[in-house]
């Protein structure tokens, strides 16, 4: 064995055509949400935006939803299995270190958090998509043994506490413009959290 990698394939002109109107989609629909905020918005917007067609927009993506799930998960792909919080007794830092690197997160993106805030409530299918995400953190936690003893129930009821503090906190600072404290509101979150987990 030499040691040397295979050559990842060259992108033809084609295909890095087609990744940078994808860009160029993402780019406008984050900005159009930012705007104009989610339900407004419509594919036609985001198109124009990105200085497309309404037929390549329907090439890469179909709907402004897939817009907004693609900006989500690109944003989260830097996330792994070692950022998930753990439980038991000795857990407690692995939970606070997951909840400053959500508000780090979310405040380094706030039209993100708006738009996916705004999302939930108004489009059933993304909701559905949501409420997806967060089974598959259930089934998750269970796979990793990240709450050592814990029935399914257990984990199921600090997966929605994790979302529902995360989202709580993120729209009083976010859209509410209520002042909290970072350390304060991380460390209650952490409290919170780590009582359900041990």
């Amino acid at each position: 064995m030499t040691g040397t990698a295979a050559a990842a394939p060259k992108l033809t002109m084609r295909d890095r055509h087609r990744l940078l109107t994808r860009d160029h989609i993402l780019t406008a629909g984050l900005a159009a949400f930012a705007e104009r905020g989610y339900v407004a918005v419509t594919v036609d917007d985001i198109a124009r935006r990105a200085g497309i067609g309404r037929a390549t927009f329907y090439l890469h993506f179909d709907g402004k939803a897939a817009v907004l799930r693609e900006l989500r998960n690109t944003a989260m792909a830097v996330w792994s299995q070692q950022d998930a919080p753990r439980g038991g007794p000795s857990g407690r830092p692995s939970i606070r270190a997951f909840f400053e690197k959500v508000v780090d997160f979310y405040t380094s993106a706030p039209q993100l958090y708006t738009a996916l805030h705004q999302a939930r409530a108004a489009d059933p299918e993304f909701a559905a998509a949501h409420r997806a995400t967060m089974e598959a953190d259930v089934g998750e936690w269970i796979e990793v043994g990240a709450m050592p003893g814990a029935t399914e129930a257990q984990i199921r009821l600090s997966v929605a506490m994790m979302y529902t503090m995360v989202d709580a906190f993120m729209h009083l600072w976010l859209i509410d413009g209520w002042p909290l404290d970072r350390e304060a509101a991380i460390e209650a979150m952490t409290d919170a959290l780590h009582a359900t987990m041990r």
